[in-house]
């Protein structure tokens, strides 16, 4: 009698442990699998590092094979051995050779004592005020043959880039014919349109679009 209980007891123990080991066994599955996938699951590339084998230059890292361009220096066009068009920082020598230029032609300018012209609203005609300005410009040049001039034409801020564009060489052009007319040589005239880049006064009223509809004289400095 006790050694069927006790047969029956080892019998009990072996079946209850049949029973528990697939469910042991798919847990630990589950487990396992849910921790491969995540493991091998793909990942996004971080935007600083790029996938594993490239370098950086998709995201937010630097260009490998680029100089970053120096604070304060303008940039244009250089073409690579691979035929690739690429910016690069150009000598600050150009520009700072232009600011002067500038500044100079300002002073020459400023002390010829020369008149800008005014025009009306999406006109180019030369008015009577407009004449007597050019007049005393006109003296001034032909008193000061070796000067060189730019006639500049200005708009207000209204209408598009490019119809200014037209606009303002229209009043160059007006200008320098009327100068012409006066006894200055044509080829010391050149003319420059501006559009409404650049203009004196930047308010949006009536009183300063009358300002900007101008046609500029400048002396180019020797």
């Amino acid at each position: 009698m006790m050694k069927q209980l006790h047969a029956a007891s080892v019998m009990g123990a072996l079946g209850a442990l049949l029973i528990l080991a697939p469910g042991c066994s798919k847990q630990l599955e589950t487990k396992s699998g849910s921790a491969e996938f995540e493991q091998g699951a793909a990942k996004p590339a971080s935007p600083d590092k790029g996938p594993a084998g490239q370098g950086q230059g998709q995201g937010n890292g630097p260009l490998k094979g680029f100089e970053p361009a120096a604070p304060g220096k303008a940039l244009s066009e250089e073409r690579s051995s691979d035929g690739i068009v690429v910016a690069k920082a150009d000598s600050s020598d150009a520009a700072r050779r232009q600011a002067e230029e500038l500044q100079k032609d300002q002073a020459a300018t400023a002390q010829a004592g020369l008149k800008d012209i005014y025009f009306a609203y999406d006109s180019w005609k030369i008015t009577d005020d407009a004449r007597q300005a050019l007049i005393l410009d006109a003296e001034w040049m032909k008193t000061n043959k070796s000067k060189s001039v730019i006639v500049e034409g200005h708009c207000d801020e209204r209408g598009t880039q490019a119809y200014n564009l037209v606009l303002g060489e229209k009043r160059a052009k007006a200008a320098r014919s009327y100068l012409v007319e006066l006894g200055v040589g044509k080829d010391r005239l050149s003319v420059a349109s501006f559009g409404k880049e650049r203009p004196v006064c930047q308010d949006h009223a009536e009183s300063c679009y009358q300002q900007n509809r101008r046609a500029h004289i400048v002396i180019k400095a020797q």
